[in-house]
Formats: structure tokens, C-alpha cells, sequence
């Protein structure tokens, strides 16, 4: 078979693949690249018995140390830095909606730190109404400044 212009016996290669050569180096001893014996591998595939794969750099009986579960620790934003409740939070509970009850101009700031989740509603401009808006970027002031 002649491929690229360089004869390839199959059959000697097929041998040089059955005693342990890598497609590497039998392509070095026809002059010829890896590509050329993996495609004649594939294609004359009764020639060209399947090798293991299984090549592990680890020893045999190595096994990972069981994981601590009790260590690990799932981390939650809420659980961690919970919304300090204020007055005006405190007035605004009986008037707060669910999140899908929320209208467009309607404030987003979350009034209790506990599912359900129950959001302010006050009318707003932004995201915000005036004071959850002034208490984020007072918020924001003092971690920056830290």
C-alpha cells in the first residue's frame, strides 16, 4: 500500500504492532508519520489486535483517605451576613409582596432573612425605593473603606 509516496507493508507493521510498538515508533522505522500507521491501524483492523489502555501512573492498591464530611462547610450568603432588620423595614412588613408579585417601579429589598423571602414593594425608581437605595451605598461605603 503506498501512501504519501512511501510503501508501508501492512503486515510488518501489524507485527511490529503486536510486539508492543507504538504507532510512534513503528512510523519512525517506515519514515512516516504516527497518523499514517493509526490510519492503516483502523482501516485493517483484523491485522492490528486492540491494546490495553489502561496506563495508570498510580499504584495498584492506592486509594484516596476518605473525605470529613463533618468539616466541610456549605457557605451561604444569608447565613453568613444576615440583613440587619431596621424600623422601616419593621413598618414595611405588612405591605411586603413575594417576589412574583412584584410590579415594574416596585422596591426589591428583601425584608426578612427567612424563606419565604418577602420584598419590600415601595414604590421606586430604580431597583430600589429612596431609603433601601441610600442604605445599600452606605453598605457598599463601609466595606470599601475597610
Amino acid at each position: 500500500m503506498t501512501i504519501q509516496h512511501r510503501p508501508v507493508d501492512i503486515e510488518a507493521a501489524s507485527k511490529l504492532w503486536r510486539d508492543d510498538l507504538s504507532a510512534s515508533q513503528i512510523a519512525n522505522r517506515f519514515g512516516v508519520s504516527r497518523n499514517v500507521i493509526v490510519g492503516i491501524a483502523f482501516r485493517n483492523r483484523a491485522f492490528f489486535p486492540e491494546k490495553q489502555r489502561s496506563r495508570s501512573t498510580r499504584p495498584e492498591k492506592a486509594a484516596c483517605p476518605p473525605r470529613k464530611v463533618e468539616t466541610r462547610k456549605l457557605y451561604t450568603p444569608h447565613e453568613a451576613e444576615p440583613i440587619p432588620v431596621s424600623n422601616y423595614d419593621a413598618k414595611r412588613l405588612p405591605y411586603a409582596k413575594h417576589l412574583v408579585d412584584l410590579l415594574p417601579g416596585e422596591c426589591k429589598w428583601p425584608l426578612n432573612n427567612g424563606g419565604p423571602y418577602l420584598f419590600c414593594a415601595a414604590k421606586a425608581a430604580g431597583k430600589y425605593c429612596q431609603h433601601h437605595q441610600s442604605r445599600s451605598l452606605s453598605t457598599y461605603r463601609t466595606k470599601k473603606q475597610r
